[in-house]
């Protein structure tokens, strides 16, 4: 899906002043792209994020996914727009410590549009063939405190394209990881979105992996701009 920011800017009040996190963005986000964006901590990154995937609104401008505009609708409204068509990945998995990894995969899907016109062994057999797919076949009725962290993430990856979203946001997913299993996360993360034909926008601290996206933008003092490749 494409994404399209016009305008956007987001502010704070704090003792009766504003205080300015974004200002002026412009984005365009292709169809079936790959963007990283950088920028030093307390820069306005995972702040874009949210308001990227409506899990904030700006205080001015609009935000497009597809052919729906995210800033006219109501809370519940972009819940249920997150719930049919975005997945996410986070640094910390949040991973429901009272479920197993496969119950885990299923809950999103359960919670969606399309999942409630699916029977639950359709919801099982999807989220049990995920799981396959990043490598955990044998550790399904695992709970999370028994998984190691690169697996964790393996879950959280698998339950972030349950919902076969058409956007997907990755919010420093190998920070809590050592270098090699990020890498492993990494090289998952980009086979699974190659295969699903998902747009993905990729916040990152990590140079070498905005590298591998189509394109890389840096901010910095809220405005946004695009590095230029030779």
């Amino acid at each position: 899906m494409r994404i399209e920011l016009e305008g956007v800017e987001k502010e704070y009040r704090s003792g009766g002043q504003a205080l300015p996190v974004l200002q002026g963005v412009d984005l365009v986000v292709e169809e079936e792209s790959v963007i990283s964006i950088l920028g030093p901590s307390g820069s306005g990154k995972t702040t874009l994020l949210g308001i990227m995937a409506g899990l904030d609104r700006p205080t001015r401008g609009t935000v497009r996914i597809g052919d729906t505009d995210l800033t006219a609708l109501t809370e519940d409204g972009r819940a249920g727009f997150r719930a049919a068509h975005v997945g996410f990945v986070f640094q910390t998995f949040h991973l429901l410590p009272s479920l197993t990894a496969l119950e885990n995969v299923q809950v999103p899907l359960e919670l969606s549009p399309e999942g409630g016109a699916l029977a639950a062994r359709e919801i099982r057999e999807r989220a049990r063939a995920l799981l396959a797919r990043v490598g955990l076949e044998e550790r399904t009725h695992h709970y999370p405190s028994q998984l190691s962290g690169g697996e964790q993430q393996r879950v959280a990856l698998a339950r972030a394209f349950v919902t076969r979203p058409g956007v997907l946001f990755a919010d420093e997913p190998t920070g809590n990881l050592d270098r090699e299993t990020g890498a492993k996360i990494i090289a998952l993360l980009e086979e699974l979105n190659r295969d699903a034909r998902t747009t993905l926008v990729l916040v990152t601290h990590d140079l070498s992996l905005a590298e591998r996206t189509d394109r890389v933008l840096h901010i910095e003092g809220g405005r946004v701009r695009e590095e230029v490749r030779r």
